[in-house]
Formats: structure tokens, C-alpha cells, sequence
């Protein structure tokens, strides 16, 4: 069964929304963590032989990983 191509605009529209009003608090830990990697980290060192060479980039998202960030947003204990 295809979904209409508006209602999955709206829906993705409504999940982006919720997230961007969702406070987090990080993990401090994650955090310490997060900046000891990347304490040495140099934006201009960049993984091509010439500076002007395009880098493809390729990110992947399972729905199981989504399903897993959105799960909390309605849960019982969320909306108390």
C-alpha cells in the first residue's frame, strides 16, 4: 500500500517540528568524550588529493533507527 507523497511530507513535517522543540541534555560524559576526539581536529585537512576535489559523502538511516528516536516522543511518560 503507497502512501500518498503529501501525507509523508506532512508527517516528516510534524516529526522535524517535534525535534526541534524537544530540550536535550547531553551526557556529560559524551560530551568530555566528544572533545577529547576531536580536540586535534583541523577543519582544512580534508581526505582528497587536491584541495578542490569534490568528497561524496554518504549517509545511511535505517527506519529501526528512526523508529527508536521517535518511540519516546509517545510514550505515557513523555506526555505527563
Amino acid at each position: 500500500m503507497a502512501m500518498n507523497p503529501l501525507v509523508s511530507w506532512i508527517a516528516l513535517t510534524l516529526v522535524v517540528l517535534a525535534f526541534g522543540f524537544i530540550p536535550i541534555g547531553g551526557n556529560p560524559d559524551a560530551k568530555r568524550l566528544y572533545d577529547d576526539l576531536l580536540s586535534n581536529y583541523n577543519r582544512l585537512i580534508r581526505p582528497v588529493g587536491n584541495n578542490s576535489d569534490r568528497l561524496t559523502v554518504k549517509l545511511g538511516l535505517k527506519l529501526s533507527q528512526l523508529i527508536d528516536v521517535v518511540k519516546p516522543l509517545f510514550s505515557p511518560t513523555f506526555l505527563t
